[in-house]
This record gives structure tokens, C-alpha cells and sequence, in this order.
């Protein structure tokens, strides 16, 4: 039974626990974008405007530029064997690290109620039961994944991504149909602030995976090359974002409305003799995606509350503290608006503006600072060698969104900076603030820090860690 549910929370993987290989990230992450909260994420380029084409290449674009920060923080998992919060503390230091933890466990929170909306409406029409019901039945299946944990998430996710694909050509034809056939679809219409602005949405949907994405490689072998993570990872996740929202693009080009108040109802409907499947499909690719976002916050809020997991069992600590956290999200579910699975999209835009300078930080510290050498015991001790609080980190943290302020075009709240204004409306503020964070961390940071070796060979002084 050990060998198929997992037996750790957020202490390091041991070597002798260590199994599989990179090429596990590519499907696992594929899953992850392949629902339909990324096809809802496509529809809003067409909502703000946009035509087709300059939609479609705004989600290339930035699942491309989004990519490469969450596939770096990727190949940190099996070198250090550590979830990725909890390697913030080398950073943050021990207490230091709770406040990027904290506003982070607030965003996947988010993403779980939008993800069970979706889920509770999608399987309320196929069951012929109440919303709440839809709700409460796929918030449990979804529980029951995340209690067996990382290795079930990764078999479920390399089912689900084969039968996404499957359905995605499907989809795309009978989206095609519809299109060809409309009235009057938008191809061209575009505005360069507006484009951006949608960009910068695409860059942050890649980005908002960041805190979370080393947690699902960490039982790599720590063999695992850093050039296999990274390219795993970011073939599976930008792919999906990039067929799904386009998916969108096309489905909201058609039937924006349908889209973003029934989204499984509307893209089942484009097949009718073969609702019920599209619909099962639909609703296995959002649980494996909600299983992230709810097998990850647990992951975060054990880091909050213990140095180290503590001493019950990790399958009591998931199994308890994830259905706390789906009750509460699965009740909030039921009690959101029709349009809650795009206020949350843009709520958590908003709190992505605080993720860019943590991501900056982490990833300057890895491969730039420390260059993967850590004191994986010291991560542990709120008084070991990387402090109790680190208030250097902490001030670069807080000038990063500072500086991001200006260049700021939230929809929620709203609220559009000067430098924004000056730009049309245009949003670069993730850019800003990454180069601001990322750069005054490493002028400011001491060489010192950098030659400590982590215990146990889980990382190591290669070159390759450095990244090209």
C-alpha cells in the first residue's frame, strides 16, 4: 500500500524513494492546462476585443515567455527533492518565507473554487442532479486523488492527456464548423495595449504554476539532468495552454456567452451524439487539474504551520487537512456567481503581480547565486544558517511590487497605473517587476552564501545547474 500512497509532506525525498523519469512532467503538465478554465482564460482575449489571429498569437507568445519561469523552477525538484516553498526559505529565511506562502495559498485557494465550479456544473447536467450535489460529488472524487497523491496524480494525468488530445482535434473541428458557418467571427481586430495586456494574462497563466511546479518532480531520480526537466515540463504546459486557450479563442469567437456561463455544456453540445463522453472527458482533465491545486496548497499550509510536516503521518496530514480546505472551497463554490470562474481569473491576475518578484528571487537565487548548493538540513531550523528572517530578501521582495505598481491594468480590483495610462493600457508590469526583484536580489545578495552544500547529495556544484 505504501508504494501506491505517498508516505511524505514537505521533508526532503529521500534518494532510495526517488523513481521515474522527466519524461513524467510532459504528460502530468499537459493535463494541468488541458480543461476548461484555460478554455474560459482563451475567451478573454475575445471578450476584451481581440480578433482571432492576434488572440491565438498572444497565447503562444506568452505561454512561450511564461513557460521558461515555471519550467526552471521545475528542474529545481529533483535536485533538491524539496517542495518549492519550502526551498523559499533559503531565500526568505524561516518565518521570512510565510509571506510570499501565505498570499500564494490565497491564489490556488482561488483556483480551486473556479475549478469546482466548472466541475459541479459539468457533472450536475450529466448526473440530472442539483449544482450543489455536482459540486460536492466531484470535490470528493477530487480529494480522493490527492489522498493517494503524487503518484496517482501522475498515472491519472497520462490517461487524461492522451484522451484530452483525442477530444481537442474533435472539438477543433466541430469549432471550425461553427465558425465557418457564423454570421459574423472577428479574425483581425487588434489594438496593441489591449494585445498586450492579454499577452501579459498568457505570460501570468504559466507563471501562477511557478510556486507549485517543483513540487510534482521532486521524486525524480536526482540524477535527473536539469536540461530533461525543463524541456518536459515546458513541452507539456505550454503545449495545452496553447491548444486549450486557442480552443477558447474559437469557442468565444462563436458563442462568447455560452462559453463563459456553461463551458463543459457548451463545448459537450458541439458533439451531441457523444455528450455524456465529451462531458467525462471534460471532467477528468478539470479534476486532475484541480488535484494540483489542492494537493499544493496543503503542501503550503504544512510549511505555514511546521518546520517540517511533523510527526503524524503524511496520509492523515493530506487526507485531513485537504478536505478542510475542499469543504470550505467546495461550500464557496455553491455560493459564487455565475461569472466567479472569471472574476477569480481576474482576482488572481491581480495577486500574480506578487508572484513575479518571488519568482525572480527563487530563480536568481538557484541558478545565479547559489547555483543549486543548498543546506537542505538548515532549511528545516527556523535558527539555522539561513535565518529566521532574511529582511534583505524581504525588502527586494516588497521594491519588486512596488515598482510594478505603475505599470499595473488590473480588472480587479481595478485599477490602472500612471506608466500604464501613459502605455494605452498596456500592462508590462510582470517585466518590471521580474527585472527589478530578479536584479537587486543579485547585486545585493553575498557571494558568501553560495558554496554550502546540501546534505545527502541531493544537489550538487555542476556547471549544468546554471542555465544556458
Amino acid at each position: 500500500m505504501s508504494d501506491v500512497v505517498e508516505q511524505y509532506t514537505i521533508r526532503p525525498i529521500p534518494d532510495d524513494q526517488r523513481h521515474g523519469t522527466a519524461r513524467s512532467l510532459f504528460p502530468f503538465w499537459f493535463t494541468a492546462n488541458s480543461s476548461a478554465f484555460t478554455v474560459v482564460l482563451g475567451a478573454v482575449g475575445i471578450e476584451l476585443g481581440l480578433g482571432i489571429v492576434p488572440c491565438i498569437i498572444a497565447i503562444v507568445l506568452g505561454g512561450a515567455v511564461g513557460g521558461v519561469f515555471m519550467a526552471y523552477h521545475s528542474a529545481q525538484g529533483p535536485k533538491l527533492g524539496l517542495t518549492q516553498l519550502v526551498q523559499s526559505r533559503a531565500q526568505f529565511g524561516f518565518f521570512g518565507a510565510l509571506l510570499p506562502n501565505v498570499v500564494i495559498w490565497l491564489i490556488f485557494l482561488g483556483y480551486v473554487v473556479g475549478e469546482n465550479v466548472l466541475a459541479g456544473d459539468a457533472f450536475a447536467g450529466l448526473a440530472h442532479i442539483t449544482y450543489a450535489e455536482g459540486v460536492a460529488v466531484t470535490a470528493f472524487i477530487t480529494w480522493l486523488v490527492v489522498l493517494f497523491g503524487y503518484r496517482i496524480m501522475h498515472d491519472l494525468n497520462k490517461v487524461v492527456a492522451v484522451l484530452s488530445l483525442i477530444f481537442f482535434v474533435i472539438l477543433l473541428v466541430r469549432l471550425i464548423q461553427h465558425a465557418t458557418g457564423a454570421a459574423h467571427v472577428d479574425v483581425t481586430s487588434f489594438s496593441f495595449p489591449t494585445w498586450l495586456l492579454f499577452f501579459s494574462i498568457n505570460v501570468s497563466g504559466q507563471v501562477g504554476w511557478a510556486p507549485y511546479v517543483s513540487d510534482y518532480s521532486r521524486y525524480l531520480p536526482s540524477t535527473t539532468s536539469l536540461r530533461a526537466s525543463f524541456w518536459y515540463t515546458y513541452g507539456g504546459s505550454v503545449l495545452s495552454a496553447v491548444i486549450f486557450a486557442s480552443l477558447g479563442v474559437l469557442a468565444g469567437s462563436v458563442a462568447l456567452t455560452d462559453i463563459e456561463s456553461n463551458t463543459v455544456g457548451y463545448l459537450a453540445g458541439l458533439v451531441p451524439g457523444a455528450i455524456w463522453l465529451v462531458t467525462i472527458v471534460l471532467l477528468l482533465s478539470i479534476v486532475a487539474g484541480n488535484a494540483i491545486n489542492l494537493y499544493s496548497p496543503l503542501l503550503t499550509g504544512v510549511a505555514i504551520a511546521s518546520k517540517d510536516g511533523g510527526a503524524a503521518p503524511s496520509v492523515l496530514v493530506r487526507g485531513a487537512g485537504t478536505g478542510v480546505i475542499m469543504a470550505v472551497t467546495g461550500y464557496l463554490a455553491t455560493v459564487v456567481s455565475a461569472n466567479f470562474v472569471l472574476d477569480v481569473s481576474d482576482f488572481i491576475s491581480f495577486l500574480l503581480y506578487i508572484v513575479i518578484p518571488w519568482s525572480a528571487i527563487n530563480l536568481v537565487d538557484y541558478y545565479f547565486v547559489r547555483r543549486g548548493n543548498y543546506d537542505i538540513g538548515a532549511i528545516f531550523e527556523p535558527n539555522g544558517r539561513y535565518g529566521r528572517v532574511n529582511w534583505r530578501t524581504v525588502a527586494v521582495f516588497l521594491v519588486g511590487i512596488a515598482v510594478e505598481i505603475p505599470f499595473m491594468n488590473a480588472s480587479y480590483p481595478q485599477f490602472e497605473g500612471p506608466a500604464a495610462s501613459a502605455l494605452s493600457g498596456a500592462d508590462i508590469s510582470w517585466l518590471v517587476g521580474f527585472l527589478v526583484a530578479g536584479g537587486l536580489y543579485y547585486l545585493l545578495t553575498p557571494r558568501g552564501v553560495a558554496p554550502w552544500a546540501a546534505a545527502g547529495g541531493l544537489s550538487t556544484d555542476e556547471p549544468s545547474q546554471r542555465p544556458a
